[in-house]
C-alpha cells in the first residue's frame, strides 16, 4: 500500500520528518481556507441572518478548532496518536484527514 505521496504505508509507525512538513503544510492550508470561509460566512449571517447560515458557520467554527487542536498536539509531540486507546494512527488516515484524532478502530460512529 503507498500513500498519496507515492510513499509506502506506515501504518503504526511514527511520523518521519518529511511527514511531519507534509502534515503541517496540509493543516496550515486547511487553517486558511477556513478563516476565508468563516469570515465570508460572518458577513453573510451579520446581513442576513438565515439559519442556514448560521448553522454553517457554527460548523466550520468547529472544524477550526480541531484544525488548530491538531496543529498544537503537532508541536506538543502527541499529533498522530489516538485519542481512544493511544495506538499511532495509520499516516494514510492523517494524510486524509489531517485533524483526526482517532485510529481507524476507535472512530466515533
Amino acid at each position: 500500500m503507498t500513500t498519496t505521496s507515492g510513499a509506502p504505508a506506515t501504518a503504526g509507525l511514527p511520523l518521519s520528518s518529511t511527514q511531519r512538513l507534509q502534515i503541517r503544510d496540509l493543516l496550515h492550508q486547511m487553517w486558511r481556507a477556513l478563516v476565508v470561509d468563516i469570515t465570508n460566512l460572518a458577513v453573510r449571517f451579520h446581513s442576513h441572518e438565515e439559519p442556514a447560515v448560521a448553522a454553517r458557520l457554527a460548523g466550520v467554527r468547529r472544524r477550526l478548532v480541531d484544525v488548530e487542536s491538531a496543529l498544537n498536539r503537532l508541536d506538543s509531540g502527541s499529533y498522530g496518536r489516538c485519542d481512544g486507546c493511544e495506538r499511532l494512527i495509520a499516516f494514510e488516515l492523517l494524510e486524509a484527514v489531517p485533524e483526526c484524532r482517532y485510529c481507524q478502530r476507535c472512530q466515533p460512529r
